[in-house]
């Protein structure tokens, strides 16, 4: 299991692997291109193989002087449930503590995903606010927060 920085020979897998998780609020290819270049963090979680598999990634921009947000995180649904989605979430919010500016860390996630939302504690993240139809689905989402001390 590697952790490397996305490139745009990445974009159609990582797009796949985007729309095939989260349908209609799926970023679409133009803004994966565009995240590629302008981002804190565009992270893929790649399983060794003969040919090398993006199984999840992570996206990570700086929104605020202080503030880093979680736009993004996905695993392959295959792989839910092995650790991989705690191991790229705790290198990144590593990386992100090294950062000395990065003072908090936001993220949303959908009110229905309990999985995430428990992962996200697991790792600090507190619910500070509910934001109600946050999707293109209509979905709510809650925003949650991790201060980085």
């Amino acid at each position: 299991m590697k952790i490397k920085q996305v490139s745009s020979k990445d974009v159609n897998d990582i797009f796949f692997l985007e729309k095939s998780v989260f349908n209609k609020n799926a970023f679409s290819k133009a803004l994966i291109k565009k995240l590629i270049r302008n981002n804190l963090y565009f992270l893929k979680l790649e399983k060794n193989k003969i040919r090398k598999e993006i199984i999840g990634f992570i996206i990570v921009v700086k929104d605020r002087i202080d503030r880093a947000n979680i736009i993004n995180f996905l695993v392959n649904p295959n792989y839910h449930n092995k650790g991989y989605g705690s191991f790229l979430l705790f290198n990144t919010v590593k990386k992100i503590k090294e950062s000395t500016d990065i003072k908090k860390v936001v993220l949303n996630v959908q009110v229905k995903n309990s999985t995430a939302i428990k992962l996200y504690r697991k790792f600090g993240f507190k619910i500070v606010q509910k934001i109600n139809q946050y999707y293109q689905s209509k979905e709510d989402a809650y925003l949650m927060k991790l201060d980085i001390l």
